[in-house]
């Protein structure tokens, strides 16, 4: 397998002495925990000063003495974690620590405290680099967790901002010129995007006005948001945003200019509705692309002859896939939700909706117009990057997540990241229990609602997690049947959200969640809930990654408390149908009382790993397809 990317930047020594046989690790502990004793004795003023110092040795050290100040810089932290958060970091943390700190990926399970291990690799960073980016899932985790550490990084010495919520360029500015810099990973990107736009923009601008501007006092060219320089990125939820999202595109787009005409849309939706699937057209799975017949393609040109008024935008083949695509694919309340007569975006990865993105090439206008909602003004892109090109610009990455060690092989291909397993602090006591397989989604929403009642009954703490909105509402909708009052999250994160989230481990309570939402917030069952065998997530459908699936039962049994898990699979759930598998028939043929069948675990992960090899793949082909677009646009400005 060929080397993808090639990442500027000193190569790290310390890597390479981390990955030794573990008494190399326990000397860097215990290194560590010399200093931080060390510190026990010293006033805040005192420690504040020591850190500067070290800095400053820092600059000029020879590689052995690097190593030696890093020690004694990561027991000043742990000495600030104590003072400002009240408790010591654990042995297995300081070892993520000194991982991450180096450029690898680290697997910490859930509730391990990787919220503060992060902001030490943070701190730890900034010996080596002027800044260093640490990327969150989403606004709210990156203002509670900036806020959090914040003490820390002040006893430290260390600058600190974040990333405003609403387009602010002078705070996010202002947030870029200080050593950690805490924000939303797709906030980064976007930066990135504007300042490309201002950068264009500069060189359209005519000859001379930059002279003139600075004779009248005004400022040479156009002030950017973020520094040019990309030193360190650290991402939360690392396999999520560098895996899963790696080929989402991050797109800046404008009002268009062409006139919006519904006619064509409505005319469209009319003749895709007489259409036949596999007579005038194919879906092809699990791609979902459409093909319209040739013949098929003829005759629906055929038809709007006579319309010679009609405004197009684009060919009208396109109208009709776009109408094709809106009802026979794209479904509300999994892939969108209308809210205030506008239609909004399901995230796929996280439940999140996002009110700030549509669909390009007319498709949203085509949702728009079935589901008889107004059509808002088509965007135009202006600038785009996906998140792994983005991600390239960086001179080290680094991560952490509770889900990598499938996945390590692209992270070493693509990103040239090494996987690093953190043990648990405490032994877990988490009991999976058999999936359970079903004929379709009655018969198994049926049986999770019964499984729900029995548990609810011995005030059992449940987390249910779905894969769309209509599920959740589904779920719903079959607990209160059975006079069961659940809380429902499928809505954008917020501080109310994770609030809820939080009590999701009380007693008897019963926590409906679309996906991952309220992921980063940690769930605490009461003594009442941990002597009813602790928190129980259900797994209503398995995703096509086993890594998210196995994200969602990390949320109980945390710190070695009691907890449970279960997945239960249904023959018409997405992940069977949209791949093809023979699973469904199987499932039916199986099939006993009630609905339930017998047990495909196994060929269940077959299927999973073979969807992760098959997207493994399509991404090396992004990158190799964006490396020859290089070459293109070297080639170009040379000549």
């Amino acid at each position: 397998m060929p080397n993808l990317i090639t990442r500027s930047g000193t190569k790290n020594l310390f890597f390479n002495w981390f990955r030794q046989p573990k008494f190399r690790k326990d000397q860097w502990i215990a290194a560590v925990r010399k200093s931080e004793s060390a510190a026990t004795s010293m006033s805040d003023s005192a420690l504040l000063e020591r850190a500067g110092e070290l800095r400053e040795l820092f600059a000029d050290a020879s590689p052995r003495e690097k190593q030696l100040l890093r020690e004694q810089y990561a027991g000043l932290i742990a000495e600030s974690v104590f003072r400002s958060l009240g408790f010591r970091l654990f042995d297995v943390q300081l070892e993520g620590v000194g991982a991450a700190s180096d450029g690898a990926i680290i697997e910490m399970q859930t509730g391990e405290g990787k919220t503060v291990v992060t902001g030490c690799i943070a701190a730890l960073k900034t010996l080596e680099v002027p800044t260093v980016h640490v990327s969150t899932t989403n606004s709210y985790l990156a203002d509670r967790d900036c806020d959090e550490l914040a003490p820390i990084f002040d006893r430290m010495g260390i600058s600190h901002g974040k990333l405003p919520e609403e387009s602010n360029e002078s705070a996010s500015r202002f947030a870029y010129r200080q050593q950690i810099v805490y924000g939303p990973g797709y906030q980064f990107g976007f930066d990135y995007l504007h300042d490309q736009m201002k950068l264009r923009q500069q060189r359209k601008s005519r000859l001379g006005k930059d002279i003139v501007s600075r004779i009248r006092g005004g400022e040479q060219g156009h002030k950017m948001i973020q520094p040019t320089k990309h030193y360190v990125s650290l991402i939360d939820e690392a396999d999520s945003v560098m895996i899963d999202e790696a080929l989402t595109p991050l797109i800046i787009s404008v009002p268009g200019n062409t006139p919006q005409d519904p006619v064509p849309y409505q005319l469209a939706k009319k003749i895709a509705a007489e259409l036949i699937e596999d007579e005038d057209y194919t879906i092809k799975l699990p791609e979902k692309s459409i093909e319209i017949f040739d013949e098929t393609n003829q005759r629906v040109h055929d038809k709007i002859a006579g319309h010679r008024d009609l405004l197009l935008a684009r060919p009208w083949k396109a109208y009709i896939s776009n109408a094709i695509r809106a009802e026979k694919i794209l479904q509300k309340d999994v892939d969108y939700v209308i809210l205030e007569e506008k239609i909004q975006l399901v995230d796929q990865y996280t439940g999140r909706i996002l009110p700030d993105r549509t669909w390009q090439a007319g498709l949203h206008q085509a949702i728009e117009v079935k589901e008889n909602v107004p059509m808002q003004p088509a965007r135009e892109s202006t600038t785009q990057v996906t998140r792994q090109r983005y991600l390239q610009m960086y001179d080290s990455l680094s991560g952490l997540t509770g889900t990598a060690q499938s996945v390590s092989e692209e992270f070493r291909e693509i990103y040239k990241c090494p996987i690093v397993v953190i043990p648990t602090n405490r032994p877990s006591q988490r009991h999976i229990e058999q999936t359970r397989f079903f004929v379709d989604a009655e018969s198994k929403i049926a049986a999770i609602a019964e499984d729900v009642l029995r548990r609810h009954q011995k005030n059992q703490p449940i987390l249910i997690g779905t894969r769309t909105i209509r599920e959740s509402m589904q779920i719903d909708e079959a607990l209160r049947v059975r006079n069961i009052e659940a809380v429902l999250l499928n809505g954008v994160q917020d501080g109310d959200e994770a609030e809820i989230v939080s009590k999701a481990g009380i007693a008897g309570a019963i926590t409906i969640a679309t996906n991952m939402a309220g992921r980063g917030t940690d769930i605490k069952p009461d003594e009442r809930a941990l002597a009813a065998g602790g928190l129980h997530v259900i797994a209503v459908s398995p995703n096509e990654s086993p890594r998210i699936d196995r994200q969602l039962i990390g949320r109980g049994a945390r710190q070695g408390q009691p907890g449970s898990a279960q997945f239960f699979v249904a023959a018409d759930d997405a992940l069977l149908v949209d791949h093809n598998s023979s699973l469904p028939k199987q499932i039916l043929r199986k099939a006993g009382a009630g609905g339930e069948s017998a047990d495909f675990s196994n060929e269940l992960a077959a299927l999973q790993k073979s969807i992760e090899q098959a997207k493994f793949k399509q991404r090396q082909q992004m990158i190799l397809r964006d490396r020859w677009m290089d070459s293109v646009r070297e080639s170009i400005e040379k000549d």
